[in-house]
């Protein structure tokens, strides 16, 4: 693993009010994160999210690149994809799993 595209391997994703934004906890070491959140389907979401300075400060197994995840309700799946512009050319690190709901938070 390097500092550049890691795939966190746990996500935890508090849906805020208004379901337009959202706060990303993808560290043990560090605080969340907002995300910008957008429907794409009845039971799908677009999480878009960097991580702050201040929480890579923190949490050094994250990437200061820009990730983005599908959040799937329906079959409580995610797929996580880290956007790096660091090694231009190259497939950008991909990961995929399930999801737990842990309260009634989620629309």
């Amino acid at each position: 693993m390097t500092k550049s595209g890691w795939i966190p391997a746990r996500v935890l994703v508090q849906f805020l009010e208004g379901h337009e934004m959202a706060r990303i906890r993808a560290s043990e070491e560090g605080g969340p994160a907002p995300a910008v959140m957008k429907r794409r389907s009845d039971s799908s979401y677009l999480l878009d999210w960097t991580p702050s300075r201040a929480l890579m400060a923190k949490a050094t197994e994250l990437s200061s690149d820009r990730y983005r995840a599908v959040l799937n309700l329906g079959n409580l799946k995610v797929s996580l994809q880290v956007l790096t512009e660091t090694m231009p050319g190259t497939l950008s690190p991909r990961g995929a799993g399930t999801c737990i709901r842990i309260d009634g938070s989620i629309p």
